[in-house]
């Protein structure tokens, strides 16, 4: 890995001239801008599907083209994609998966077998569709959006390349989010731990944002409900797929995957898992026939919440199967799937060079910025390194829970925590300011006085944040953990600045 000493470099992820860029620079984009209210849920506020609708059209229809998984949730979406569309390449030669955000470049979000879109084959594609944009944002008086108009190229792209199958994860709710556009096609839809997050935009109430979510059910095709910590949320989901006569599939009731212990190879972590099928006898086959081998397999993903998402895209394989789509799937495809799965930025562990410290710490990168996920964060962190000193480096986006995020993450028990203002998408707008997140981080302290001390900093950059949860760590004499948190965006370039991306 890169010193730390290399941190102020130009990025890898720059071009000279970004034709995608120049395509999508006139739309509204919301992930820079900040989501409206009531965007997400249908009402007179909602996002106009027709305009999609329309520049889908003019495409040729691309989405038509491609049986489709939808999928939907506030937390494990991502996770939930990299697991499936992993087991669904054991089986198809060609699977698409569009996901967001994207971590270091835009072409991440559009990916066919694992691969992203190359500049090229992007920068082509955009001006390729450049007229049939132009003439939709002209239409809809300026109203197009920069997600909208990616997810029509993005479906394009699949089906220039022949997709068997697209595994599409939404952007924002379900209901008038983007990707809403399957009918025929859709072949399961899949909703994930339903919270609170973007709660404004989509109506306020945990009711009103699992209707949201719902919102990408069809009537008759099955659904995959994960494990739902919120019972009203679990509710509203079961009676939505009961009136639309959607068979539901419990993944909580389907699949556990039981963790036997954890492995660090070459600086990588790693859970070595068994996968139990519920409700089937312990010899019996997880998928397809019997296997001649032990449901065991080694993931990538590390932390409690990962067997989770591991067991809901299980699940959905199984639905997928019995529904005739996937009747060559075996056990030992499934458990390769896992296996080969990989998320980048979370819970991403690497190793920071010594230099003139005597101790080479571990660098953790993880994109958690909401109370739950910053729950799963602490209890990983604490499973994966329970004795070992930590720096916190955190920056957020105005518009999350800052307090509960905080009170979250205290309880892994930091020795240093320290604050500082990474980009989000691309722009400081929606940049929290250090100050405010640290006077919540102190807040969370006083609420709970069972806590250790923590010493509390600011930096103005990412740069010099790291420099200094280095410093502070070698005053243990003994490795440390530095973990950068709190967006997506930060994680990202802590990665970029020490050399892990």
């Amino acid at each position: 890995m890169q010193s730390l000493a290399g941190f102020l470099r130009p990025s890898l992820h720059t071009r000279p001239f970004n034709r995608v860029k120049a395509v999508l620079s006139g739309l509204q984009d919301f992930e820079k801008l900040g989501i409206p209210e009531g965007a997400g849920k249908d009402g007179p506020q909602g996002f106009d599907l027709a305009r999609m609708h329309s520049l889908l059209k003019a495409m040729g229809d691309p989405h038509q083209s491609w049986p489709a998984v939808h999928i939907a949730g506030s937390k494990g979406k991502g996770s939930t994609v990299a697991f499936l569309s992993s087991i669904l390449r054991q089986s198809f030669s060609k699977v698409g998966a569009y996901s967001s955000p994207h971590l270091h470049s835009i072409e991440e979000r559009i990916a066919i077998n694992g691969k992203p879109i190359s500049r090229q084959a992007f920068d082509q594609l955009a001006m390729d569709n450049r007229k049939l944009l132009e003439q939709t944002q002209k239409d809809c008086n300026g109203a197009l959006t920069h997600f909208e108009a990616l997810t029509a190229l993005a479906f394009k792209h699949f089906q220039q390349q022949g997709v068997e199958m697209g595994v599409i994860e939404t952007g924002l709710g379900g209901a008038r989010d983007a990707t809403n556009v399957f009918g025929d096609q859709l072949q399961l839809a899949i909703i994930t731990a339903v919270g609170t997050e973007h709660s404004a935009a989509l109506g306020g109430s945990l009711e009103s944002i699992a209707e949201a979510k719902a919102g990408i059910m069809k009537r008759h095709k099955p659904v995959v409900l994960a494990h739902q910590p919120e019972a009203e949320a679990r509710k509203v989901l079961e009676r939505k797929a009961n009136e639309l006569h959607c068979p539901v599939y419990n993944a909580e009731s389907t699949i556990k995957l039981h963790l036997k212990g954890l492995q660090t190879s070459n600086d990588q972590l790693r859970q070595n898992v068994f996968v139990e099928r519920l409700g089937v006898p312990p010899d019996g086959p997880l998928c397809g026939e019997p296997s001649s081998q032990q449901s065991g397999v080694s993931i990538s993903l590390a932390g409690e919440h990962q067997l989770q998402n591991a067991a809901t895209a299980v699940t959905a394989v199984l639905a997928l199967r019995d529904s005739g789509i996937l009747p060559s799937m075996t056990t030992e495809m499934v458990l390769k799937g896992l296996q080969e799965a990989s998320l980048p930025g979370r819970f991403q562990v690497g190793r920071l060079e010594a230099g003139n410290s005597q101790h080479a710490h571990w660098l953790v990168c993880d994109g958690a910025h909401t109370p739950a996920s910053s729950k799963a964060l602490a209890d990983t962190l604490r499973q994966v390194f329970p004795d070992t000193p930590l720096a916190f480096i955190v920056g957020m986006a105005t518009d999350k829970d800052h307090l509960g995020f905080c009170q979250a993450l205290r309880e892994a028990h930091p020795s240093v925590a320290i604050f500082c203002s990474p980009q989000i998408a691309g722009a400081s707008d929606r940049s929290a300011a250090p100050g405010m997140v640290v006077a919540q981080w102190q807040a969370a302290g006083m609420t709970n006085t069972n806590l250790p001390r923590c010493r509390e900093l600011i930096q103005a950059s990412m740069g010099p944040a790291l420099q200094k949860a280095k410093m502070e760590l070698d005053a243990h004499n003994k490795p440390g953990v530095v973990c950068v948190t709190g967006s997506l965006h930060a994680a990202a370039e802590a990665l970029r600045l020490t050399g892990l991306a």
